[in-house]
C-alpha cells in the first residue's frame, strides 16, 4: 500500500519535526512526500508584506523549495512542494485533496499543543475539515530514537463508524511487530435512587452485577472488530474493556500505562456516541502527550 503524505510547514523547527516521520512513512510505503506552506500577508506599518517583515513571500517560497530538496535523498524520490495563499486550514485540506494524500502529518507541542501550534487552532480546524486522517506528533524529548508505532491503542464504541480508523491505523503499523489494543471504555451501571430531587432521581452506588453484564457484552462485541483489525494490519490485536465514567482521561492514562506509541481514533462514532469531538476526542487531543491519529467519519 503506497502512502502519499502531506506535511504543512510554518517555518518553525517544531513543524519540521514532522518531517523525519513523514519521510520514513513515504519510504516504507513507496509513496510521495508533499510539503505545503500557507503564506499569510503580514501588515506592518500600513504595508502588507513589507520587505522588512519577518518572513516575506519570496523567503517562504525559497524555504519550502530548499526543504523539499533536502528531503529528496531521505525519501529516495522527488519531494513535492507548494506555497499556498489563503486560510491556512482550508488550504492545507485543499492541498491534501489535490495531491491525493493518505495522511496529513503535523507536529505539535505536548499536552497543550493545539493551543499554540500554527498560530493557535489551525490543527484543530484541519482535523474538523480534513477528509483524510491527521497524524499529530508530540514534541519529542531530546535524544529520543526515531518514532516507530509498535503499540497502538484504538478506542472504539459500538458503532460501525468508529471502526473506519482501522485501515488508516493499519497503514502505520509494522506487520509482525506492532501490537494493537482495541479499547472500549464503558460507564459503570448505577442504582437509581428515587426521591424528591429536582430531576426525579439521583445516581446511587455502582450496580456490580449490571456493570459486569455490560462489560461481558462489550468484550463479546470486540471479538469481530479485533479479528477484522488483525486481518487488515497483519498484527496481533488485544481486546480490552475498561469501566470508567471519564472516557477521554481513561484512554490517555491507559495508553501511557502500557507505553503506547500512538492513539488512533475517529472524531466520533455516531450522533449519540461518546466519541465526539468537543468531548472525548477533544479531551484526548488536548491532554495526551502521545502521538495521535484522528479522522472524522465519512458522510453518511
Amino acid at each position: 500500500m503506497s502512502a502519499n503524505v502531506l506535511v504543512p510547514l510554518d517555518g518553525s523547527l517544531l513543524a519540521e519535526r514532522a518531517l523525519p516521520v513523514a519521510a520514513s512513512l513515504v519510504k516504507q510505503r513507496h509513496g510521495r512526500l508533499e510539503l505545503a506552506l500557507v503564506h499569510e500577508p503580514i501588515a506592518f506599518d500600513g504595508f502588507v508584506d513589507a520587505p522588512w517583515s519577518a518572513m516575506t513571500e519570496s523567503m517562504q517560497d525559497r524555504y519550502v523549495i530548499d526543504k523539499a530538496a533536502q528531503l529528496g535523498t531521505a525519501c529516495e524520490s522527488t519531494v513535492g512542494h507548494a506555497l499556498l495563499h489563503g486560510d491556512v486550514a482550508k488550504e492545507i485540506c485543499k492541498r491534501a485533496r489535490e495531491v491525493d494524500a493518505e495522511v496529513i502529518v503535523m507536529s505539535t507541542h505536548g499536552r497543550t499543543g493545539l493551543d499554540r501550534t500554527f498560530n493557535g487552532s489551525v490543527a484543530d480546524e484541519v482535523i474538523r475539515a480534513s477528509s483524510v486522517p491527521v497524524l499529530l506528533l508530540r514534541q519529542p524529548a531530546a535524544g529520543t530514537t526515531p518514532l516507530e508505532f509498535k503499540r497502538i491503542v484504538v478506542p472504539i464504541d459500538d458503532s460501525a463508524q468508529s471502526r473506519e480508523i482501522f485501515a488508516h491505523a493499519a497503514a502505520l503499523a509494522l506487520p509482525g511487530e506492532t501490537t494493537f489494543v482495541l479499547l472500549r471504555v464503558v460507564p459503570p451501571m448505577r442504582y437509581v435512587i428515587d426521591g424528591s430531587m429536582p430531576y426525579g432521581y439521583v445516581a446511587g452506588p455502582v450496580d456490580e452485577s449490571a456493570t459486569d453484564s455490560i462489560v461481558g457484552d462489550a468484550e463479546q462485541a470486540l471479538v469481530g472488530p479485533a479479528a477484522d483489525l488483525g486481518v487488515q494490519s497483519k498484527c496481533d490485536v488485544e481486546p480490552r474493556v475498561i469501566v470508567s465514567d471519564a472516557t477521554g482521561k481513561t484512554i490517555v492514562e491507559y495508553a501511557r500505562t502500557i507505553g503506547a506509541d500512538l492513539i488512533a481514533m475517529m472524531t466520533h462514532g455516531r450522533a449519540t456516541s461518546r466519541l465526539l469531538l468537543g468531548s472525548v476526542t477533544d479531551d484526548v487531543l488536548h491532554h495526551s502527550d502521545i502521538p495521535l491519529l484522528v479522522l472524522r467519519p465519512s458522510p453518511e
